[in-house]
């Protein structure tokens, strides 16, 4: 893999913390930081409530340059990447991007990226957090094909704009033309500045977003007259509560082993047949012979005011039935949400709250 350079890093408890790109510009902005997915990276700004409410009625700014950012190049970058991928990339067309799904050769699930199909053999991958067991099965896949996987994730930043208003906001800055290119699914690269940058029209929290890739100096103006013109700078702790909302999941937090894309809900990115038959791709021989999950995913609201988090034990007909994989506030619902993989919802749920033991309610997720 190319273009590793050796990023800044510093103490947190008895391990090393990355520093983002945009580490200066978030401490001049007040950010409250806190260790996650391997960085120091915004929690919050002013708090992750209003920040979740700011979002849903305007726009948020979310700094996301803790998610794996690579290139992947090549002649038969299309085939290598079919090889690895259980959704089909053939199903992207040059100027789109999508979410797809890679497993490892148990079934279970690797990754969840955003792909975008920049030109012919050259596509961008935003990876889970790290993103590097993904990256690394590329190149291996591709080492005999002249497929070259670049890494960018300190050479670049990912910001993420979300929320009703965030298109005419991003217009302002960017440029109308530019951002009426950029719907939902498309893929758009353009000069910021003298700065390369590519722009997505994608989200994660059920709204209507872009996702902006850029040079991290290009990056803290981008993120500065974005909230000038009215976005909300606002952090992890946001961010997670609006995809519990959406429904949405992160790879591996969210997708511990054994869990395969049908007991995570993800069966909709699975490929097992493309345009020319029956595909064969890493983990496709285990998805064709799966029996049906013993465990699905499951979203329940607390029926009470106190908070899980990731980690809190959870009942199921009085008998402990596994851990929450995710849990926050929901501004829409005005309650706790929480989500685990569970075997048998359908018997009442309780859910260990700092040693209160509260009932919950499978739902829907309100803006899947």
């Amino acid at each position: 893999m190319t273009g590793m350079p050796p990023g800044g890093a510093f103490m947190v408890g008895h391990g090393f913390s990355q520093v983002l790109p945009l580490a200066g510009l978030h401490i001049e902005l007040g950010v409250h930081p806190g260790p996650a997915h391997g960085y120091t990276v915004p929690l919050w700004y002013r708090s992750p409530l209003d920040e979740q409410v700011a979002t849903r009625e305007r726009a948020g700014l979310f700094d996301r340059s803790y998610l794996g950012h690579y290139y992947v190049t090549g002649e038969r970058a299309d085939a290598v990447l079919d090889a690895v991928l259980a959704s089909d990339p053939a199903l992207i067309p040059v100027g789109r991007c999508a979410e797809v799904l890679a497993c490892r050769e148990d079934g279970t699930v690797l990754d969840l990226p955003l792909l975008a199909h920049l030109d012919e053999g050259r596509w961008l991958l935003l990876a889970g957090p790290g993103g590097h067991d993904l990256a690394h099965a590329i190149e291996a896949a591709g080492a005999t094909e002249d497929v070259v996987v670049h890494e960018r994730s300190m050479y670049a930043a990912v910001l993420s704009l979300q929320g009703p208003e965030a298109r005419s906001i991003a217009a302002r800055v960017l440029g109308a033309e530019l951002v009426e290119s950029a719907p939902r699914g498309a893929a758009r690269e353009f000069l910021f500045g003298l700065h390369r940058a590519a722009l997505f029209g994608a989200s994660d929290i059920g709204e209507d977003g872009l996702v902006l890739v850029v040079e991290p100096g290009a990056a803290a103006e981008a993120w500065r007259s974005l909230v000038a013109e009215g976005a909300t700078s606002a952090g992890l702790l946001a961010n997670d509560a609006l995809r519990l909302e959406a429904g949405t999941l992160q790879a591996p937090a969210e997708t511990p082993r054994p869990a395969t894309p049908f007991a995570a809900g993800l069966g909709a990115l699975v490929d097992l047949d493309g345009p020319r038959g029956a595909r064969e791709f890493t983990g496709s021989a285990a998805l064709r012979a799966a029996a049906p999950p013993a465990r699905r995913l499951v979203t329940f609201r607390l029926d009470g005011p106190r908070l899980a988090k990731a980690g809190s034990r959870v009942r199921v007909g009085g008998t402990d039935a596994g851990a929450c994989i995710s849990a926050g506030w929901s501004s829409l619902l005005e309650a706790p949400l929480a989500r685990a993989y569970l075997a048998t919802p359908d018997r009442p749920i309780e859910v260990d709250c700092d040693g209160v033991w509260q009932a919950a309610t499978p739902i829907i997720p309100p803006r899947a």
